[in-house]
């Protein structure tokens, strides 16, 4: 009676279509490797919430008593809430909330952001808004790039913010860019004591009709058979006059008091809180930050072709204003991912060299040698589908396992090759010294 045989046993057993199924799994990896994130670290979120809130002016303990107290007591309540700190400093509070590694990170940001919404009625009228935010290596920024030029403060703070700034910020996967150094243009109104005391005018009612006479406000709307109007105040100030000539009291209808008339107003720069220089001189310093999960190299070098653009641009226009990248984490990351290639290189080199004095047989080398990278490949589909990052951590652990593949390869082909020198066809030999040792290999490498 003849030996019949399943469609599946002939497909898997036809050398033609496990070459093309081996061709296409190399074709995928390569094409998932190309579409890695490439990162030093894994992109791993602590399970820590901050909430950085700012209270210009005020001290260490009215920031401890006003603004962290509060917050503290009003967190604490979360569920899963392992700790909580808090650092204060003059006009600046943070509060760590540190939570279970079980906790889901995503809920418990949420539920720390419904938490400071609570307390904003508790806290003063003048402070800033808390921001929170989740504890992040990718917080760091991974270029900085160094603005100079020719100009005054306000001018070169105006270029850096209001033109440059937002060039970065188009720019695909780049996630914020903070300014370091440099001063902003801020008007200052020094009133005279002698002057507000003899006008009967306190400061607070000076600051109160600056904030709301400098305004644009609508103030309503007329309508006829055919159209409809609207009407706005244009009282935001644009010059030095207007500001000093807003009226605070009409008592007496000829000689209004003005802000004009109860102190001195200049252009100026606000105060220098941090200050910045490349090859001594002054500088303005961009801190450029990815996404969350984005390609950092990418990014980095999609940042560093727009840096070639702008300067591009400003030599057009005849500024003296140019960029220069000063800090660039992208090379530690690229640095460190090809020396681990080359050690995954070597060893895979060196392991082949091996099989061959340890087997005597080129073939057999060869066939070895083409499993390492056929399954390393095979590896990059799997990591890409579950969203791994090429990186420290797993580069290294593919430099390892390459050691427990190899002791497979050699297992399994020394075996086969015992076979052969017993007398057996090279089909039959692969089929029954695979067989003989699958048990074995599938256990260790478990």
């Amino acid at each position: 009676m003849p030996l019949t045989m399943s469609p599946a046993k002939l497909a898997v057993r036809n050398p033609i279509f496990i070459a093309s199924i081996v061709i296409l799994l190399m074709a995928l990896g390569l094409l998932a490797l190309k579409r890695l994130p490439i990162d030093l670290y894994p992109d791993v979120n602590f399970p820590t919430i901050m909430v950085v809130t700012t209270y210009s002016g005020a001290g260490p303990q009215e920031v401890e008593t006003g603004i962290s107290r509060v917050l503290e007591d009003q967190v604490s309540s979360i569920s899963g809430v392992k700790k909580v700190s808090s650092q204060n400093k003059e006009g600046f509070s943070l509060v760590m909330v540190e939570f279970d590694l079980k906790s889901n990170l995503d809920y418990a940001e949420q539920q720390v952001r419904a938490k400071v919404s609570n307390a904003l009625k508790l806290l003063p009228d003048d402070v800033d808004p808390p921001i929170t935010r989740k504890v992040s290596p990718s917080d760091s920024p991974i270029l900085g790039v160094a603005l100079q030029a020719d100009l005054d403060d306000a001018a070169l703070y105006d270029l850096a913010k209001e033109k440059i700034s937002p060039l970065f910020e188009q720019v695909d996967k780049v996630g914020q860019v903070d300014i370091v150094g440099g001063r902003k243009r801020e008007i200052h109104v020094e009133l005279d004591r002698e002057k507000l005391n003899g006008a009967d005018i306190s400061a607070s009612a000076v600051v109160n009709a600056m904030s709301a006479g400098g305004r644009n406000v609508p103030i309503g709307k007329t309508t006829s058979s055919t159209a409809e109007y609207t009407y706005r105040t244009l009282a935001e100030y644009k010059s030095l006059p207007e500001i000093a000539n807003a009226v605070l009291r009409t008592a007496d209808i000829s000689y209004p008091v003005t802000i004009g008339k109860l102190g001195k107003i200049t252009d100026s720069l606000r105060d220098e809180t941090s200050r910045t220089r490349l090859n001594g001189k002054k500088t303005l310093l961009f801190n450029i930050f990815r996404q969350s999960g984005a390609n950092s190299v990418k990014v980095a070098d999609q940042v560093i072709a727009k840096i070639a653009t702008i300067n591009a641009d400003l030599a057009a226009q005849g500024s003296t204003a140019r960029l220069n990248l000063v800090n660039d984490t992208s090379r530690r990351i690229r640095a460190n991912v090809t020396d681990v290639y080359e050690s995954i290189f070597f060893g895979t080199l060196l392991t082949i060299i091996v099989v061959y004095f340890f087997l005597g047989s080129l073939k057999s080398t060869l066939i070895t040698g083409f499993a390492l990278p056929k399954s390393l490949l095979g590896a990059f589909i799997f990591m890409s589908f579950f969203g791994f990052s090429v990186n420290i951590m797993s580069l290294l652990a593919l430099s390892l396992v390459i050691g427990l593949l190899v002791d497979d390869a050699i297992v399994v082909r020394e075996n086969i090759f015992r076979k052969l020198e017993a007398g057996m066809s090279p089909k039959k030999a692969a089929v029954a010294g695979t067989e003989e040792v699958t048990l074995a290999v599938t256990a260790t490498t478990a």
